[in-house]
């Protein structure tokens, strides 16, 4: 694997302490996003650098700018509320400029931002994760083209651009920049597990391909795997099927149905059907819970799972706390059981990686009719500089962390660690955690020494070791999420819910309904709806600006060894 290539030195942690958990596309939380990989990594909270992140005191009063902080109802009760805690008065004292926070639910941001710039309260700065909105309110004329401000009043954030090409083609729209990136760790997101020892007492190979795949969640589903003589295990979930076609989880999804054919973004019907056929296939099989679609967000698989009566499960956020702790039950819970990462298996399209948590996002943007958009750089260049980040991220050394054997921070007390700054990761959605190395990911929170968390490190580099390799295209060809027009984006949500029942319809309908007759139907509600407007118009929309989207092949340079 290639070391990234990063123009000035590595960032050397000498303040700075463990992430907390990461908010993965398992941080998908709000309402508008539109895609699993969302890297909300929001939240690698446990210490902080103190002076040399302090900015030299400003002269006369400083200018007064607002901005954005997700509100997640997270602050605990004695730190105050997501506007008025000790990190705000920090960035009050420190800052350049006078911030005053306005906060967004996390949950519903779209709504609230649009009841915002309806009556013309939005704020200054706009810190939001969904690309789509962003997109979309950049389209509206909402935000504010940043070419020649950046070029003019920038200083950190325009080297860091110059450093950083591909930041400069994810933040354009319309072959302009309209948004603020940064890079972050290019980590593994969602997985697969299998029951090793479930395996090796069946005499079964892991699977390599879906056949394979097919075949074991069979023999896990009906010879008696956990050896109690029950008919009690089931084979496997419909977690991660989808991307084993290179689709994201919902098949009918707009966006990652299209796949380029020479150089012509077009849509695909033949991946959706693959899919739709494999999983209606695992249902007649009966490896699949018979009530699957009630179980909407995967709670009775994952319990079954932590029951010991499931073969083969995943879930998002491999890196990150939550799957950490859902392993820690499974351990508890199974003490004699050995898992492993299982590599996505095979399809006639090829082999492919689940979403991943791609090395570089856009968090922000200025609001068009922001007052003084130069004091607003100043704070974006203050924001995303290497010793705010620390600072925010991490707390103060000697209060917060002491440095580890290994050059990284270390919480010294991490239930304080856990109150004064595990919420305020929303402040700092421009930092740059992909150039801190090794410290600013989960695993640095993970102690060897003890044997859960060695165990689970060697399965964050199995995860590694199967998913992030350019042999193993990633979960999406392009970064690519054009804003629809407003009429195409009602057809899009219409139809989603004719063609998501004529699929689930297809999966448990027996033989009568068959996969061929499914796709016709869909195919049909789609041309019916306008779909061919919306073929159109990202094909349209990729060939106008080709030249500014990110081909996902190219992220696989930002592994880290």
């Amino acid at each position: 694997m290639i070391r990234m290539p990063i123009a000035k030195k590595s960032i050397q942690l000498t303040s700075t302490i463990l992430l907390a958990s990461s908010l993965l596309l398992s941080a998908c939380s709000s309402g508008n996003n539109n895609n699993v990989n969302n890297n909300e990594n929001t939240s690698p909270s446990s210490s902080n650098q103190g002076s040399d992140a302090t900015a030299e005191p400003t002269k006369g009063p400083k200018p007064k700018i607002t901005v954005s902080v997700y509100d997640r109802n997270n602050v605990p009760e004695e730190e105050g509320t997501i506007t008025d805690n000790r990190w705000t008065k920090w960035i009050q004292e420190n800052a350049p400029v006078d911030v005053e926070f306005v906060p967004i639910p996390r949950t519903n941001s779209a709504e609230r931002w649009n009841v915002l710039f309806a009556s013309g309260d939005a704020p200054d700065l706009i810190f939001e994760f969904s690309n789509a909105f962003m997109r979309e309110i950049a389209d509206k004329g909402q935000l504010m083209p940043l070419d020649d401000l950046i070029e003019n009043h920038s200083t950190t954030y325009k080297q860091f651009l110059g450093e950083n090409p591909l930041i400069q083609k994810l933040t354009k729209h319309n072959g302009e920049t309209y948004f603020f990136g940064r890079i972050i760790p290019m980590t593994t997101n969602h997985f697969l597990m299998i029951r090793k020892d479930w395996l090796d007492k069946l005499g079964l190979d892991v699977p390599k391909t879906t056949e394979e795949f097919l075949n074991v969640a069979k023999a896990f589903t009906y010879d008696d795997p956990d050896g109690n003589k029950k008919d009690d295990t089931l084979g496997a979930t419909f977690q991660a099927v989808d991307f084993f076609y290179q689709l994201n989880n919902i098949p009918d999804d707009p966006i990652t149905s299209y796949f380029l054919e020479n150089d012509e973004l077009k849509r695909s019907w033949d991946r959706p059907a693959a899919d739709l056929a494999f999983k209606k296939a695992m249902y007649e099989a009966g490896v699949v819970d018979k009530d699957i679609f009630a179980d909407k967000n995967g709670a009775k698989a994952q319990q079954d799972w932590l029951n010991g009566k499931l073969g083969i499960w995943g879930m998002g956020g491999l890196e990150g706390g939550q799957s950490y702790s859902a392993y820690e039950t499974f351990v508890k819970n199974n003490p004699d059981a050995d898992v492993m990462i299982l590599p996505l298996p095979e399809t006639e399209f090829g082999s492919f990686a689940p979403a991943g948590g791609t090395p570089m996002q856009f968090t922000a943007a200025i609001n068009a009719t922001a007052k003084n958009p130069e004091a607003v750089m100043q704070y974006i260049d203050w924001l995303s500089s290497e010793d705010v980040a620390k600072t925010l991220m991490y707390g103060f050394e000697g209060e917060h962390y002491k440095i580890g054997e290994n050059g990284c921070p270390k919480p010294i007390d991490p239930e304080k660690n856990k109150k004064e700054l595990s919420w305020n990761g929303d402040m700092y959605m421009l930092a740059n955690t992909g150039l801190m190395g090794e410290c600013a990911e989960f695993s640095n929170q993970l102690d060897p020494s003890k044997p859960l968390d060695q165990a689970y490190l060697d399965l964050i580099k199995q995860g590694r070791d199967a998913y992030l390799t350019p042999d193993r295209p990633l979960w999406k060809e392009l970064e690519f999420s054009p804003a629809l027009p407003a009429d195409m984006l009602v057809t899009t949500n219409t139809v989603k819910n004719t063609m998501t029942n004529i699929y689930t319809k297809a999966i448990v309908g027996g033989p009568s309904v068959t996969v061929e007759q499914a796709m016709k139907d869909a195919q049909k509600a789609w041309e019916s709806a306008g779909g061919k407007k919306i073929d159109d118009f990202y094909a349209k929309s990729y060939a106008d600006n080709k030249e500014n989207i990110i081909h996902t092949d190219e992220y696989f340079k930002y592994i880290r060894d």
